[in-house]
Parts: C-alpha cells; structure tokens; sequence
C-alpha cells in the first residue's frame, strides 16, 4: 500500500510554535525553534521563518537568521 504524506498547515506550525515558545531557557529555546525552522521551510517553501520565529518567542531576526539558517 502507497503512503501519501500529509501536508502540514499553519495550524500545524503554530502548534510546534507553541509547543517550543514553552521552552525556558531563551538560548535553548532559539536552537529549537531554528532547527525546526530549517526542517520546515522544507516541507513548505512558503514557510515564514521570520514569523515562526516570533511565534516561537524566539530571539531571531533576520540577521542572526541568516547565520544560522540556510536554504
């Protein structure tokens, strides 16, 4: 039987979002949200790093961003 994968939604996003802005440590908490960021704006190109990122309550901005995150 063929598998069909699932597109995510921003639905989806905003749940890891959520899930990931819970972290404490501010540090620990910019690390995940960017190594999901990555992964995600692979599975959709449209995907707002920068909104996610904030989403996240993470330190991101489109300088430390785009020293971290490469597409």
């Amino acid at each position: 039987r063929e598998q069909t994968e699932k597109n995510m939604t921003r639905k989806d996003f905003q749940m890891i979002a959520d899930v990931v802005k819970m972290i404490d440590d501010k540090d620990t908490r910019h690390t995940v949200a960017m190594n999901f960021a990555v992964k995600l704006k692979g599975v959709n190109p449209r995907f707002s790093v920068s909104k996610f990122a904030a989403a996240c309550n993470s330190y991101a901005t489109v300088e430390t961003a785009g020293d971290e995150v490469r597409f």
